[in-house]
């Protein structure tokens, strides 16, 4: 059992649970006392009626006529059943039930008793007392037995004990209701802490800032924090050394190139041309994987920092990046064009992430659609501010199991027999992320190719 609120009301509720058990249980001890009492009362009363009315006769012997108004005392809605018995002490039956099992044994200070006895099958509450009757010189002890069946102490103790009972038990279902509102109202900040750490980017690294946050949550938040920050130098870290190393490379590169390119016209034979081009196409690949990592690198550091986004127009940046391109595609043969339904639209971004984005989701169709072919970008404008950016390719497509794995660093998807480095879709990702878009991969509208998406929400 993991929950805390759980583990807390179960704290709560189980003494307090036992704890009323235990009143309860003493609450019909005391109404079962009080209707005990009660009963006793009436059995003492009923007999000291029966022991007024024994007197001597004429002939010297004692009668007991038994008035009604002994049995009266008893009368009520649950119909019990009253048994009497008046004997002698030498065993003599004056009134009464013979077979009343009657154990008393009157002594000097004790000359009355209550006691449970079982008559006919039936649990019994009895009272006896003894008189001693005089006459011409003499006495006789008389015993008078009162007994009555236990239908009336049953109702009055439940009666005694019910309300009390229930009055309790609500209390405590109040006490659990009460309880409950409160656990609900005071793990709010936990919900907050929850929300606050789910709701995040997973690269929102940032301290946690909660207002009233409780004492007991502080050291969970201040720990979260240092973690998240020891968290945030190592990647910084990372990030400034692939920005370094990318910049450091950039010079030996250019150098290479030229020196490549010198070489060539020094050539003298068809295979030292051969491998200086070999060298030559290395060399594009390399610089390519560097400005690509330097391009990850920024768009990652863009989705972090500080700097606010600015408005951007998105139609002449899509006009730069064609142009920038567009020798690429005529090397290729390839159609790079704008779509018919292409509008002008601005964003609230980053202008150089947006243009990285723009860069590599046009480089990539252009290198992976066979010559002949066509590339388009279009832009559309949806309900709620939301803007559509589109490039349609007409290239072999990427099956949809592989469309969600491509976004991962140096997975170049089913293309291995094409340039690239694998980079390309990972920094759309990291750029769209960093503008406040998302970017998805679907099939072409003509059943062929691939059909980039990118969703920017308004700011």
């Amino acid at each position: 059992m993991n929950s805390l609120r759980v583990r807390l009301a179960l704290w709560v509720l189980l003494p307090l649970a036992v704890a009323l058990s235990l009143s309860i249980w003493f609450a019909y001890l005391d109404s079962l006392h009080n209707a005990q009492a009660r009963q006793d009362h009436r059995l003492w009363t009923s007999a000291l009626i029966i022991a007024g009315q024994i007197q001597w006769t004429g002939r010297h012997t004692l009668a007991a006529p038994v008035p009604p108004v002994a049995l009266e005392v008893f009368a009520s809605s649950h119909h019990d059943q009253v048994f009497f018995s008046v004997s002698t002490a030498a065993g003599q039956l004056l009134a009464g039930w013979p077979d009343l099992p009657v154990d008393f044994k009157p002594a000097r200070g004790h000359m009355e008793a209550y006691q449970d006895m079982l008559y006919q099958g039936r649990e019994l509450r009895a009272y006896s007392m003894a008189r001693d009757f005089f006459d011409t010189g003499k006495s006789t002890r008389v015993i008078i037995t009162v007994a009555q069946t236990q239908e009336q102490l049953a109702a009055e103790t439940h009666a005694l004990w019910w309300p009390s009972a229930l009055r309790e038990t609500g209390m405590l279902v109040l006490v659990l209701v009460l309880m409950l509102l409160g656990l609900r109202h005071e793990l709010k900040p936990l919900a907050a802490l929850h929300g606050a750490v789910w709701n995040r980017d997973q690269t929102d690294l940032r301290p946690i800032r909660l207002k009233d946050l409780p004492l007991e949550l502080r050291p969970v938040v201040e720990t979260i924090n240092q973690y998240g920050a020891r968290l945030q130098r190592q990647i910084d870290s990372r990030r400034r050394f692939i920005e370094d190393a990318a910049h450091q490379l950039r010079t030996p590169m250019a150098l290479l190139s030229t020196q490549l390119h010198y070489a060539a016209g020094l050539a003298s034979t068809p295979e030292l041309k051969k491998i200086l081009m070999a060298l030559g196409r290395s060399r594009l690949q390399i610089t390519q994987l560097v400005n690509q990592l330097l391009s990850l690198s920024q768009a990652e550091n863009l989705r972090g920092s500080p700097v606010p986004a600015t408005p951007v127009e998105l139609d002449p940046l899509v006009q730069e990046v064609m142009v920038e391109l567009a020798p690429l595609a005529a090397g290729r043969d390839i159609e790079l064009g704008v779509g018919p339904q292409h509008v002008q639209a601005r964003l609230q971004a980053h202008r150089p992430a947006l243009r990285a984005l723009l860069f590599n989701l046009l480089d990539n169709a252009i290198r992976y659609t066979p010559r002949g072919g066509a590339v388009t970008v279009s832009v559309a404008l949806a309900r709620e501010g939301i803007t559509i950016l589109e490039v349609e390719d007409t290239g072999p497509g990427i099956p949809p199991e592989l469309r969600t794995r491509v976004f991962e660093r140096f997975n170049r998807g089913n293309a291995i027999d094409q340039e690239g480095t694998g980079l390309g879709l990972a920094i759309v990702q990291e750029a769209a992320r960093a503008c406040g878009g998302s970017v998805s991969l679907h099939g072409g509208r003509r059943h062929r190719g691939l059909l980039a998406r990118v969703v920017f929400k308004p700011a």
